[in-house]
């Protein structure tokens, strides 16, 4: 499996930090490709929670598990689906949000990583996937630590 990985340190501790990355209808906000981010079922996220990411068109979406929840510090969701191009060359993906407490703040650290389907999911992955999430991952901390800027200014 491909994994990439990067990091932001923030000035605030990690449940402050927490609490904006976990605002899930505020992800189109931040995070590329989305226009909103839906629980299905569960009332309150956790571990087994599913939630449904609309692409920029409402009609690309994507299905994810959060396979682990432990407050203030990690968010990890694992694909289960989805009708974007890209999902026919998948077999597995997910990704990570862990908040480390440091004494000046905390540290996000960020990774998301795939699986392609058979030799050709692998090729197609490694040739697309692995550079678009090279370009990703800063976009995703820079808007994330932008995100947080602005609504900690308040208005």
């Amino acid at each position: 499996m491909a994994a990439y990985y990067t990091e932001q340190a923030y000035d605030a501790p990690s449940a402050t930090i927490w609490s904006f990355l976990t605002d899930f209808p505020s992800w189109p906000e931040w995070f590329p490709q989305v226009s909103a981010v839906h629980f299905e079922g569960a009332a309150e996220p956790s571990d087994g929670s599913q939630l449904l990411a609309l692409g920029e068109t409402p009609d690309v979406w994507t299905r994810w598990q959060i396979v682990e929840w432990t407050e203030p510090h990690v968010l990890a969701c694992e694909h289960l689906e989805s009708n974007s191009p890209v999902s026919p060359y998948v077999d597995a993906a997910y990704l990570r949000f862990e908040l480390k407490d440091d004494e000046e703040g905390c540290t996000l650290e960020v990774e998301i990583g795939a699986e392609g389907r058979g030799i050709i999911g692998d090729f197609f992955l490694g040739m697309t996937l692995g550079s678009e999430v090279r370009r990703l991952l800063p976009r995703i901390v820079d808007a994330f630590s932008d995100y947080v800027i602005r609504t900690a200014a308040g208005p």
